[in-house]
């Protein structure tokens, strides 16, 4: 059997080492198509910058080809080794666009760090999964940090979006504990405020660092919101605690509020014995899922009269009833989205699953940003609410009587 000569043996055995001489082969083609396109770019580029291609004599022309210069280019497939080509003699020195000086990989996959990193990898995770991509030395954690800052960046630019142009129906409010600070073990809350908007989609419209408790914590972040431009909504869905509620009547004075009905019936099942829960469960839906407003008022009287073996239970269900009974004032057709702030729960549950693996973030701007682009990608996958003829002849007449009202 003939002997392999060294450079062929130098080659196979860098690829033994590097683990490509046992890769797919479709990697190896994709691998050595972009290296062949990407060089064809490059002298193609070349060539219009000169006004000629290689070997032609031309009066007009602006420079002459000077060799090549070897570039390592990191793709998806793995890295390629492009000869760009270099020039002399022209009035300014050549730029490729195509692969700009200093390049070493394509953007392509700098926009794959922030996903990775936001959908709950570590920076030290992110480093380990994309090493096979970015080769042996792989990223350092400092740029794993700096290129995952964009979405610190974009979100600085969006808390400083103007409101003015939309119009909100219904504005659900939250908060969620998180740890936004290396090197303390306390935990602080994320305020959030999402929309259902005239068109019938769903926004995220504020995040803030505050109390879930303090009214100076709501206040200051409704007023950041009014300062921005947000006009009234029809209702405001919060779960009702009293900080809250005082900082709403003071923003938004006049505005109809709507007390989150499952945090009602929680509070409700934590004064009942657990045997009896399921019970006082069913009973409880037939009062918050009763058809019409007097159905309710009924169930309410004779859950009363059933359960008043557990008075406090009974007391809970009844103050301020009427606040949790408000959807019914809306179309039909809305009541389920807006009689619980569970729009802004299932984004918290997906927040916290994807923060898990994260530990404590470094700063706050990182924290807060990392729930808003969490928030912001559940956003693509809920529903938001139908805009009928007939729902929006009802709106229509709800924002009649307000302003009659109001005058």
């Amino acid at each position: 059997m003939k002997r392999l000569s060294k450079k062929s043996e130098k080659v196979i055995r860098e690829m033994m080492e590097d683990g490509r001489f046992f890769e797919n082969p479709l990697s190896v083609m994709a691998r050595e198509g972009a290296r062949m396109m990407l060089r064809v770019a490059l002298e193609e580029e070349l060539t219009e910058a000169l006004g000629r291609d290689m070997y032609e004599r031309s009066c007009e022309a602006r420079g002459w080809r000077n060799g090549y210069k070897e570039r390592t280019v990191k793709l998806s497939c793995g890295d390629i080794r492009v000869s760009v080509p270099k020039a002399r003699g022209m009035a300014e020195p050549f730029c490729s666009k195509v692969l700009s000086p200093y390049q070493t990989r394509m953007g392509e996959l700098e926009e794959v760090i922030p996903l990775l990193y936001m959908n709950g990898l570590s920076t030290r995770r992110v480093k380990r999964s994309l090493k096979k991509v970015f080769g042996k030395r792989g990223l350092s954690h400092q740029s794993v940090s700096r290129i995952s800052g964009k979405v610190v960046e974009e979100f600085k630019a969006w808390r400083q979006r103007d409101l003015s142009g939309l119009d909100v129906l219904y504005l659900v409010i939250d908060g969620i504990m998180v740890g936004v600070r290396a090197g303390t073990s306390e935990k602080e809350a994320v305020l959030v405020a999402n929309a259902f908007l005239e068109d019938g989609s769903r926004d995220v419209l504020g995040v803030a660092l505050g109390s879930r408790e303090s009214y100076l914590s709501w206040k200051g972040f409704f007023d950041d919101l009014r300062q921005r431009g947000l006009k009234d909504p029809l209702l405001i869905v919060s779960d009702g605690c009293p900080g809250l509620l005082r900082a709403m009547e003071e923003v938004f004075p006049g505005v109809e509020t709507q007390r989150c009905t499952r945090h009602r019936m929680e509070n409700v099942l934590e004064k009942v014995l657990k045997a009896d829960r399921e019970a006082v469960r069913d009973d409880l839906r037939k009062v918050f899922y009763a058809p019409t407003l007097e159905h309710s008022r009924e169930a309410a009287g004779l859950f009363g009269k059933k359960w008043r073996k557990y008075p406090s239970a009974v007391e809970c269900l009844l103050t301020g009833l009427e606040k949790c009974q408000t959807y019914y004032k809306f179309p039909y057709t809305h009541w389920r989205r807006i009689r619980t702030s569970n729009m802004v729960e299932r984004g918290f549950r997906e927040v916290r699953q994807r923060i898990k693996t994260m530990g404590r973030f470094r700063d706050e701007e990182r924290g807060l940003a990392t729930v808003w682009w969490l928030m912001k990608d559940c956003q693509k996958r809920w529903y938001g609410v139908g805009m009928t003829k007939e729902v929006r002849e009802i709106l229509d007449r709800i924002r009649a009587e307000k302003e009659l009202l109001a005058a």
